[in-house]
């Protein structure tokens, strides 16, 4: 059946062909969306040639090999070797205390800083000497008799004013009170005779005052020997000179440190030194070493190792290493090749080609 389109005129023909045509372009359109639909979502590339391809530039140093005096900062704290409690050796009440016994207060060698009640005392003492003046009074007895009578009044007076000496307590060189709460009027003595009441307070004597550093065992290997090294110890109190006299026989097992032990000069005035429980910074001088190295730490890759460029290639290696200060990293000297690699570097590896320039100073 033909078709028939409308005109104002009436019902006018319409080709066939015209009808096939649309619906040729219906389906072309179709072929077309679903090609761009399976397209791939990007576009593979060959390799890109410039910028991406080109060497890598390294930053490097060139070492030259110096004496160097290793100076470690180490952090520590002021402790006492050892306290010293206070007892009296006689048993009576205490009539006097020093205001100087009391915590923060410094004693003088031999000064007296307690007394105790010495009458009972003197009475010994008295009546001591007239058994001696007894005895001598019979010059008639036998001389053995005589001798070995007068030998056990002497003794017995000797023992009586001594213990007549110790009812003023001193101490035979100088200390600081940690704690004393000893008061007039106290009964003291032996602990066999007053129990808990013996102890009259504890002090200790600035020779007893030491500086305890931990330090890693890699950096106590560096300062070998250790013993007798100087350091510097700064508190808030001043600066001081001091010295090792002595390292941990062991680890700490938490910490794995070791331990290093300063004192102070002998002749130090004692109010100058600082309290114990003190924070200190202490720098200890190790020994000089010659034809080393002295790197900055950016120098330093895992493990201790470093990148050497050698012919245009980078070569790892692991430099012996002396110690570390504030200097920087100390090893021995080592074939530098063209220079030492510092900072960063991505995708390093053994035998790759670079070039290099020159590290800015750091001064």
């Amino acid at each position: 059946m033909s078709q028939e389109t409308m005109t104002p005129d009436g019902p006018s023909p319409r080709p066939r062909w015209l009808g096939f045509a649309q619906l040729a372009l219906i389906v072309l359109a179709i072929a077309v969306a679903l090609y761009f639909a399976r397209a791939p979502d990007r576009v593979e590339r060959g390799p890109i040639s410039g910028a991406a391809q080109a060497t890598p530039v390294v930053s490097v140093v060139k070492p030259a090999a110096t004496e160097h005096t290793l100076v470690l900062k180490l952090t520590g704290t002021v402790t006492l070797e050892r306290k010293t409690t206070v007892v009296s050796e006689v048993v009576g009440r205490v009539v006097w205390v020093s205001p100087k016994f009391s915590n923060g207060g410094s004693l003088a060698a031999n000064e007296v800083f307690v007394r105790i009640d010495p009458r009972r005392y003197e009475l010994e003492v008295e009546a001591a000497k007239m058994a001696v003046q007894e005895i001598e009074a019979f010059p008639d007895m036998g001389k053995a008799v005589l001798e070995a009578k007068l030998g056990q009044a002497r003794t017995k007076l000797a023992l009586a004013e001594l213990q007549l000496a110790r009812t003023e307590i001193s101490l035979p060189y100088a200390s600081r009170v940690i704690s004393s709460d000893l008061g007039v009027g106290d009964l003291v003595g032996p602990a066999d005779d007053v129990g808990r009441r013996a102890k009259l307070g504890v002090v200790y004597r600035p020779g007893a005052l030491q500086v305890r550093v931990p330090i890693p065992q890699e950096d106590l290997a560096s300062l070998a020997p250790a013993a007798g090294r100087t350091a510097q110890v700064g508190t808030r109190m001043g600066r001081y000179e001091a010295r090792v006299v002595r390292v941990s026989s062991v680890i700490a097992p938490r910490t794995r440190l070791a331990g290093l032990f300063l004192k102070f000069p002998e002749n130090a005035p004692p109010d100058s030194l600082p309290r114990p429980g003190t924070f200190a910074r202490v720098a200890v001088e190790g020994p000089e070493r010659a034809g080393v190295y002295v790197l900055p730490e950016s120098a330093a890759r895992e493990d201790d190792r470093l990148w050497v460029v050698r012919n245009g290639a980078l070569t790892s290696l692991a430099p012996v290493t002396v110690g570390r200060s504030e200097a920087g990293w100390v090893v021995e000297a080592f074939d530098a090749g063209d220079g030492v690699v510092v900072g960063t570097l991505s995708d390093a590896r053994e035998g790759l080609k670079v070039e290099t320039a020159s590290a800015p100073s750091s001064s």
